[in-house]
């Protein structure tokens, strides 16, 4: 994508967040333009992609290539409004582990969106009390912007509201991935069966899932049509630890309100940088991890992170949309 815009500093309005140079990648994905880079502030030690989605102009930033958790992520938040000073609304994009309950049906490349109508949006699990049975979680993270909030009221009703033969927005974000030819095999949907196994069943050392005997595995109704992509609202679970543990999973999902996601970096910016936290569904949080959807799981949760600033109203001051070489 060839840069053409240079804007001030003060143009930059929402701010997006990734992990992972996979998740970087989708969300680049998702510009409608870039723009050049910008003079930044001398103590603001993060790398910046800029440009625009819809009318919103946005700073892409992460941490180093390999660092990951709570503390890489709050050194990036804390330094972002160093320069740019107008941003008020954020985005956490990338992927998530999944937590299947019967009731919400959460599938590998379905998205988590940490905005329940009840209960905390995003819930540090591992930071509290350690009570005979369960975690008193001590301390409450902030909420999202209530500006995001509306705005994901208005996606959600455009994603329920789906008529007979429309084509969702998700599929249709999606399709950008086509044009890229070097990444666009890594973000398509995997060709390898969505499988999920008892919770009390664990990996076996030296084996591939795709060994295990269906006897372990849950049975599930097919989805119509087979690749819908679903949208999920819930608490999502943030802690240090990688969860790979199904009935572990279970428990502190029981524990939270049937939180439906667990990440690791959410829990170190809610209070620094409050933002909506939007996760796709790479794995479903047990021993039988593997890295084979997390391209397509970074993708849906980009898709869903493009469609929430195509919603939400534009709000930039009309002086600072003047480009310094225009």
């Amino acid at each position: 994508m060839a840069a053409k815009i240079k804007l001030k500093a003060d143009a930059y309005t929402v701010g997006i967040i990734y992990i992972k140079p996979l998740e970087m990648n989708a969300i680049t994905v998702m510009l409608d333009e870039g723009h050049e880079p910008i003079l930044l502030h001398f103590e603001d030690d993060n790398e910046y992609i800029l440009g625009k989605i819809g009318n919103h102009n946005v700073a892409i930033a992460g941490p180093p290539r390999g660092a990951q958790g709570k503390v890489a992520i709050a050194d990036v938040v804390s330094r972002i409004r160093l320069t740019f000073r107008n941003i008020r609304v954020g985005l956490l994009v990338g992927i998530g582990g999944g937590v299947p309950y019967p009731k919400h049906d959460v599938r590998l490349g379905d998205v988590v969106v940490g905005a329940p109508e009840v209960g905390p949006a995003v819930v540090q699990y591992d930071l509290g009390k350690q009570l005979p049975d369960r975690i008193e979680v001590t301390r409450t993270l902030n909420k999202p912007p209530a500006l995001l909030l509306k705005v994901v009221n208005k996606v959600d009703n455009k994603y329920q509201t789906l008529k007979e033969g429309e084509e969702d927005f998700l599929t249709a974000h999606l399709k950008r991935f086509a044009k890229y030819r070097r990444i666009k095999d890594l973000y398509r949907h995997p060709l390898l069966p969505d499988r999920l196994f008892l919770a009390n069943y664990s990996h076996e050392d030296g084996t591939q899932c795709s060994s295990h005997g269906r006897r372990y595995e849950v049975e599930r109704q097919k989805r119509d049509p087979p690749d819908e992509i679903r949208v999920h609202y819930s608490t999502i679970l943030s802690g240090d630890l990688v969860m790979k543990a199904g009935e572990i999973r279970d428990q502190l999902s029981t524990n939270f309100g049937n939180a439906l996601c667990f990440e690791t970096e959410a829990a170190g910016l809610m209070d620094v940088f409050p933002c909506l936290v939007i996760r796709g569904i790479c794995d479903y949080s047990d021993s039988h991890k593997n890295k084979d959807w997390q391209g397509y799981a970074a993708a849906t949760a980009a898709s869903y992170a493009r469609e929430v600033l195509l919603t939400m109203a534009e709000r930039v001051v009309e002086e600072l949309k003047t480009p310094l070489n225009g």
